[in-house]
């Protein structure tokens, strides 16, 4: 009897790696589907602190819900009346016009070769250089090419960005029922554990994504501003870009500074050095006076544990695991400090 109860103990751990596995597989076929629940959790995940900031004011879920939707619907309707349209413009326009500034851009780096030419710098110093300018004007215009692609392919996501907000009315709705049956499937004896552990990663994650997002818009903005100030085309595209780009620390500002200043060129050298100046003055505002006011330390992480994630993420999974480095890495962080804590 003690042999059976003995087998039986033993077969639940490994009943529960099978039945882990078999639920990865079967998410992995339907990947297709489920990004509108993906999106619909971010945006339940980020609203969630607005409904309960309401909640504690006595004020009902289903209520809350409806009030911070009323909101974020009236902050969407504004962007699609006053943000869209021009980003749509700088889009056709920008559409029509890469195929000029690529030959534009060529030219100049093929004069850039040939002012090279004429120094005397040995050959495979030279092949060195040579190989990198290609190499950088084959990056950029790839970076203007995907990003333009990207939001084109944002705008033909229009089903799943019209479910996305139903789905998380109802991850909203009933996330404390899901979490209830979430830590049901846990065994009782670490229930309390795993409770504490989620508490501390939702706090690191939620720093995180409402600093991030708040970054994002001020530097996108000031961009933007600061773009049509100085008479740079595709202000807007260039705004947002740069917006999304900071998500990512130390290496955004590279990623979005590159085709930014080489659309300036396109157009004039002092152009460029305008744009220039514009961006190393952002980042400036944004390193020293936004990020420590509104990030501070709350992703307690070395500035070289994030190189090394960032450099990670997008070596395994690209623009996507740029952006999902640091978060990914944060919440590691405090995973291993839970199981070092358990093993002393």
């Amino acid at each position: 009897m003690k042999m059976l109860k003995k087998l039986t103990r033993m077969k639940r751990p490994f009943c529960l790696l099978v039945g882990l596995f078999l639920l990865f597989c079967f998410f992995y076929l339907i990947r297709g589907i489920l990004v509108p629940f993906a999106l619909g959790f971010l945006l339940a995940y980020v609203l969630a602190p607005f409904v309960e900031a309401l909640e504690n004011k006595r004020i009902s879920r289903g209520t809350a819900i409806l009030i911070v939707y009323v909101f974020f619907i009236g902050l969407l309707t504004l962007l699609i009346f006053y943000a869209i349209p021009p980003l749509i413009r700088d889009l056709n326009r920008l559409v029509e016009v890469i195929p000029s500034y690529a030959r534009y851009i060529q030219e100049t780096i093929g004069q850039m070769q040939d002012g090279f030419s004429r120094f005397p710098i040995p050959e495979g110093i030279k092949q060195v250089v040579n190989e990198t300018i290609m190499r950088v004007e084959q990056i950029s215009l790839g970076i203007i090419q995907s990003f333009v692609q990207g939001l084109i392919g944002l705008i033909g996501q229009s089903f799943n960005l019209i479910l996305t907000p139903i789905v998380s009315y109802y991850f909203l709705r009933d996330f404390n029922r899901i979490g209830g049956c979430v830590l049901r499937a846990i065994p009782v004896r670490y229930r309390e554990e795993l409770i504490l552990l989620g508490k501390e990663i939702n706090q690191v994650l939620r720093n995180f994504i409402k600093g991030s997002l708040l970054l994002a818009f001020l530097v996108g903005l000031l961009t933007t501003i600061g773009m049509y100030l100085i008479g740079m085309d595709f202000p807007v595209l260039i705004g947002i870009m740069v917006g999304v780009t900071n998500i990512i620390p130390y290496f955004g500002a590279i990623i979005s500074a590159v085709p930014a200043l080489l659309l300036a060129l396109a157009k004039s050298k002092w152009l460029a050095l305008y744009v220039l100046g514009l961006m190393v003055l952002i980042q400036q505002i944004e390193g020293n006076l936004l990020s420590p006011k509104i990030l501070g330390s709350s992703i307690g992480l070395h500035p070289l544990v994030i190189i090394f994630a960032l450099l990670a993420g997008g070596q395994l999974w690209g623009f996507g695991g740029l952006l999902l480095a640091v978060p990914g890495a944060a919440v590691l962080k405090v995973l291993i400090k839970q199981l070092y804590v358990r093993m002393i």
